[in-house]
């Protein structure tokens, strides 16, 4: 509106113009009386205890997930019908034969607050869902039939009793392990091992005989299919229905979980370049340092793993924060392109030393 009024030929605005004017004015005060409306029905939601959220799994991309999981056990001859319950998060309890899905899934609004607060939605896309669905079931098929006591299974995966760590160091290139929900989590613990090599033996599409072919990793899934056949047609020799932390249960407001998971994203997230980053680039319209990276990176990774003797792997993730860095802050060179070559390989390298001493390089459990 104010363009149209700062404009000399104001006065001299058509019947076209002014209707178009009023047209955009109007369009104006409707999407801000809807971001204001968003607003307050989002500060309502975010002070509801989980307990009260109006929550339904009927009808959802999980159910039909859970019902294709479950036709997978059946074509394997696996008499397994789990049970599953809304909660906080994805897991299964140890001693329970079903799984937990999380509430995030099951209502459109408290989906875009996880998105806009953690930066994504575990198990938003089918395949995604159905993935996290297999790995669980993993675990609760585990518990039901009483697997874990076999030494073979321990020297293919480790002690189940190991105490679960925090976080860990993933090794994107080991082949000891199985590829499939994401930041490798089949080496968090042999828990996890065992769950993801499952999931991946059950998936009809995973191709498992050929794609493991030559890896370690196939020796588990080798296991996984002969104890599977070992199980098939009889009864889980646990049947009890139990939950744990059902939402029914759970009291804290969906302002407190968010905050609590951003408190815990961002010990390993903090920003790694801080007042470094404008010694080499500065804010700019060109925002050619993205381009600039991109079209380097190669070298730039071989250089810095050499100066700081980590992997590369590491400091590709260390680029592509700062990748993120460039393209949210339109940056731009500053510096000759040789001298902004030398000078960001000695930011990159400090930034990498720095980023596995502050265990950045870590994966949250």
């Amino acid at each position: 509106m104010a363009i149209f009024l700062a404009n000399k030929n104001a006065s001299k605005m058509s019947k076209k113009d002014v209707t178009y004017c009023k047209e955009s004015q109007i369009g104006l005060q409707i999407r801000m009386a809807k971001t204001l409306e968003r607003v307050r029905a989002n500060s309502s939601l975010l002070n509801t205890p989980l307990c009260l959220l109006a929550l339904q799994i009927k009808g959802s991309l999980a159910e039909e997930c859970i019902q294709i999981v479950r036709e997978e056990l059946k074509i394997k001859g696996i008499n397994f019908h789990f049970h599953f319950w809304i909660s906080d998060d994805w897991f299964c309890a140890d001693g329970i034969p079903g799984i937990a899905l999380p509430f995030y899934l099951f209502n459109k609004e408290i989906s875009k607050l996880e998105k806009e607060r953690i930066g994504f939605i575990e198990g938003s896309t089918k395949i995604e869902c159905l993935k996290l669905i297999r790995h669980e079931v993993g675990h609760a098929i585990d518990n039901a039939y009483n697997l874990r006591n076999c030494q073979e299974r321990e020297n293919l995966f480790g002690r189940s009793s190991l105490k679960y760590p925090k976080d860990y160091i993933r090794k994107p290139f080991s082949k000891n392990y199985v590829k499939h929900i994401r930041e490798n989590y089949a080496q968090a613990h042999p828990d996890e091992d065992w769950a993801e090599t499952f999931a991946v033996w059950l998936d009809p599409k995973s191709n498992w005989k050929e794609k493991y072919k030559n890896w370690k990793a196939l020796e588990k899934l080798n296991y996984v299919d002969k104890t599977m056949k070992s199980i098939r047609g009889k009864r889980p020799l646990l049947k009890n229905k139990d939950t744990v932390d059902e939402i029914s249960t759970l009291g804290i407001t969906l302002r407190t979980y968010l905050s609590r998971k951003e408190k815990i994203k961002s010990k390993y997230k903090a920003p790694i370049f801080g007042k470094n980053l404008s010694k080499v680039f500065s804010p700019g319209r060109k925002n050619n340092a993205l381009s600039f990276i991109t079209l380097n990176e190669r070298e730039l990774c071989i250089r810095v793993a050499k100066n700081t003797n980590q992997y590369h792997y590491i400091v590709r993730d260390v680029l592509k924060e700062l990748k993120g860095e460039c393209r949210d802050k339109s940056l731009t060179l500053k510096m000759p392109i040789s001298q902004t070559r030398e000078t960001l390989i000695q930011l990159l390298s400090k930034s990498t030393l720095h980023y596995v001493k502050q265990g950045k390089n870590k994966v949250i459990m």
